[in-house]
């Protein structure tokens, strides 16, 4: 065998074995207590922000204001912003058992700005699941470079919690929105993992 057919069969087999290593997606141990958020995803936590008013959620120096949520949070919210790795297992997971109530979608794209070249706008899903008059929201946010999401849930659907709800392909950040009687348990620099780790817990 020649020379660049070794290199040609080593790129390929690398290739696979990190595929196969991306899309795993394994069992998850969900805790059995009342009154509890776990984290939508594997990862670091990227920020944690408190809001009095309209949410938002950043992304690669991206600021996306969440205005057509924050009928759901009228009393504020957190927002925690979680950073997944391309290593990071890119599953999500219902941070609460519920019902789905509100889906959308934003498309990706590159969008020309006078005087500034090209603004970037990050593909997302914004998801709200309702436990009794508690509303959680999950926001999925692809990087710029893969722009793919995956969402697995629509509105009228009822989930688990820890149950696997969609991903979001390479390097990528989901944030959770948590009403304001919640105490966060989770501090910047935490890491985190999908339907296992306490994010927070109600007042």
């Amino acid at each position: 065998m020649k020379r660049y057919h070794k290199f040609i069969a080593v790129g390929v087999c690398s290739l696979l074995l990190f595929t196969v290593y991306f899309y795993r997606d394994p069992e998850r141990t969900i805790p059995n207590e009342k009154g509890i958020i776990v984290s939508p995803a594997d990862g670091t936590v990227l920020y944690i922000k408190s809001y009095n008013g309209v949410p938002e959620v950043y992304k690669d120096g991206n600021s996306y204001i969440l205005k057509d949520i924050q009928k759901y949070y009228p009393n504020g919210s957190y927002v925690i912003g979680i950073f997944m790795s391309p290593f990071d297992v890119h599953v999500n997971r219902a941070p609460i058992s519920g019902k789905v109530v509100y889906v959308k979608h934003f498309d990706g794209a590159l969008y020309p700005a006078f005087g500034e070249g090209v603004i970037t706008k990050n593909e997302r899903n914004i998801i709200i699941i309702k436990n009794n008059n508690t509303y959680i929201g999950v926001v999925q946010i692809a990087g710029t470079m893969a722009r793919r999401t995956v969402c697995n849930v629509k509105e009228g659907d009822y989930v688990q919690i820890g149950e696997r709800i969609g991903m979001i392909k390479l390097g990528s950040q989901t944030a959770v929105i948590i009403p304001k009687t919640y105490n966060i348990t989770v501090k910047k620099g935490d890491k985190v993992y999908a339907g296992e780790s306490i994010i927070a817990r109600q007042n």
